[in-house]
């Protein structure tokens, strides 16, 4: 059963991950979230999908500092992050893969991922078995280790953000609207690439237009409307529920 508030949240935080708490948030003296309250248990895969203006960017914004709550908290297993620097937050393991990909394209694709290692440089052996591991998962991009950046394909380069982000070796990783400029096809198979980079343990929050897309490799997903959480549950539920499937699958 689908859940209008989140009733999830009054259980125990023990495998909570990341947790937004009855947030609210301005830009200026314009309030654009209402009572936000989101949550990502450790190694799941949680979608925040909704139109444009739903408070999707905004959620996200205020997960890694770039904005303060006026009210509520934000918790990073289980301790408040509101109000820290996005350098601290990032510090303490939350990655923002962002839209639209930001690689650097005069970059080699092993220099762009040493540099996603960067906040775990003194770490040399760690540096070494995460850059194997993301090998593993994208060998397309050990492949063009020395190829520069910049003459990747779209999905390509998509890839390379991703696993940019995961050489950091985060507690979270957020990804920002991860299918924009993407056909369809490589749609699918970034987000098949998400579901298997969740499937070796890692948690992550995908925040998304393609409802779709998303909630099809996710665990749990919320419906952001006018600032607010309209609907959350079980992905697969969310999938078949006839407001969601009418009004965002084009069902």
């Amino acid at each position: 059963m689908l859940a209008t508030r989140t009733d999830v949240l009054a259980e125990s935080s023990a495998e909570t991950m990341l947790k937004v708490s009855n947030a609210d948030a301005y830009y200026g003296k314009v309030q654009i979230l209402f009572d936000m309250s989101v949550q990502v248990k450790k190694n799941q895969v949680v979608a925040l999908i909704g139109a444009n203006g739903a408070g999707k960017s905004t959620t996200l914004n205020l997960i890694v500092g770039r904005l303060k709550p006026a009210r509520g908290d934000v918790l990073l297993d289980g301790k408040s992050i509101a109000g820290e620097s996005v350098q601290s937050i990032a510090a303490r393991g939350i990655t923002c893969v962002p839209q639209r990909r930001r690689i650097f394209g005069v970059m080699t694709v092993r220099e762009n991922l040493e540099v996603g290692s960067y906040p775990r440089r003194r770490d040399k052996a760690g540096t070494a078995r995460i850059l194997d591991e993301v090998f593993s998962l994208f060998p397309v991009l050990e492949k063009k280790a020395n190829h520069l950046s910049g003459v990747l394909s779209g999905g390509e380069q998509q890839m390379l953000a991703i696993a940019r982000g995961l050489m950091a070796q985060p507690q979270v990783l957020l990804l920002d609207e991860p299918s924009m400029g993407l056909s369809p096809k490589l749609t699918t198979e970034m987000f098949n690439d998400i579901r298997r980079i969740a499937d070796t343990g890692r948690t992550v929050m995908i925040v998304e237009q393609n409802a779709y897309a998303a909630l099809s490799v996710s665990d749990y997903g919320y419906v952001l409307e006018n600032g607010s959480v309209a609907l959350e549950g079980d992905a697969e539920k969310l999938i078949e529920d006839d407001y969601v499937r009418q009004t965002y699958l084009g069902a």
